[in-house]
């Protein structure tokens, strides 16, 4: 096949534009023809942001403060173990308190696991003095649910002990005190928040119309003639003695002093070691009798004695110092023993 080639300039120049008008109206055309088959890329449409789930009570999240973990159960520890708490314990001098931590309740534990281990009941039988005092504490402050639950630890270890029937005595007597002092709180508090009765004034009496005064009668004038008697001469008044003044009361002045003593603990390290020694205190006695500002002024033994000297005091009652009938503060110091009984 034969292809004839002519060159475009071969052509008129009338044509040349037509052939020219021709291509550019043909390329426009398949320009449009394109743009129409081609689609339009669809608008992107952006999500709405996400809204965070709540935190659900899972594991996927932790929580903010871990609780703390609880002390571990006195029966899932060994003997050994309880033996070593109970020794920290009285160190500590934790001999009943606070429930669950103390050497009476390890002791008493190692008897539940060994009942014939006997460094727990010689522990116990050195304990059971201080803890008799523990509940007397507890008793005189009028914490009665404190003295209960150290008197049956103490039934626990020696359920014969006379000094249980003193002591249960005593916890009743203050049982009923507390149970009055509360209905009595309680009460005044029931008065006070009762509102008041409205106070009724009373109507004052329609005023009544008084009588017109009668007109006083004028005594008829005396004649000229009559003389009148001389006046009377003023009576003389009495001479009235004038009393001496009284001289102003003078009231009790007196020392401070103590009214009721209260005995010292002894250390629980201190009677082990068989140690003796003595413990001076200075104090303040306030206006209504109460110890403050104890401080220990020189002892035996640094640091053996001190604290339970300073209790010993705190537990004391005082009577303030009188100056002319008015109590004012004082100070005091005393010297507390601590010696072994025979």
């Amino acid at each position: 096949m034969t292809i004839e080639y002519r060159p475009f300039h071969r052509f008129p120049a009338r044509t040349q534009r037509r052939l020219f008008a021709a291509a550019i109206m043909a390329g426009v055309m398949f320009l449009a023809a394109c743009g129409e088959k081609t689609p339009e890329a669809p608008a992107t449409v952006q999500p709405p942001p996400a809204v965070p789930a709540p935190a659900s009570p899972t594991a996927d999240a932790a929580p903010a403060e871990a609780p703390a973990s609880a002390a571990p159960s006195l029966d899932a520890l060994s003997v050994d173990e309880l033996f070593q708490k109970a020794n920290k314990s009285v160190s500590d001098n934790r001999i009943a308190g606070p429930a669950g931590d103390n050497a009476l309740e390890y002791y008493l534990a190692i008897l539940a696991k060994e009942p014939e281990r006997d460094g727990a009941r010689d522990g116990l039988r050195e304990l059971f003095p201080f803890a008799i005092g523990v509940v007397e504490q507890a008793i005189n402050r009028g914490d009665v649910d404190e003295a209960g639950r150290v008197i049956d630890l103490l039934a626990r270890a020696d359920s014969n002990n006379y000094s249980l029937t003193i002591l249960r005595s005593k916890l009743d007597t203050r049982r009923r005190q507390v149970e009055r002092e509360t209905a009595a709180a309680a009460a005044a508090a029931a008065q006070a928040a009762a509102p008041a009765p409205a106070r009724t004034e009373p109507v004052p009496p329609a005023s009544r119309s008084e009588p017109p005064a009668p007109a006083a009668t004028r005594p008829a004038p005396a004649p000229e003639s009559a003389v009148s008697p001389p006046p009377a001469p003023p009576p003389v008044a009495p001479a009235v003695a004038t009393p001496a003044p009284a001289s102003a009361p003078v009231g009790e002045s007196r020392d401070a002093g103590i009214v009721s003593s209260a005995a010292p603990e002894y250390p629980v390290r201190a009677y082990r070691d068989r140690q003796e020694g003595w413990v001076e205190v200075e104090f303040t006695v306030a206006p209504d009798g109460s110890p403050g500002g104890i401080r220990v002024v020189r002892s035996s033994q640094a640091r053996v004695f001190d604290r339970e000297a300073i209790q010993a005091i705190q537990r004391s009652t005082f009577r303030p110092r009188l100056e002319n009938g008015v109590a004012v503060s004082s100070t005091l110091r005393r010297r507390i023993e601590f010696k072994m009984g025979e």
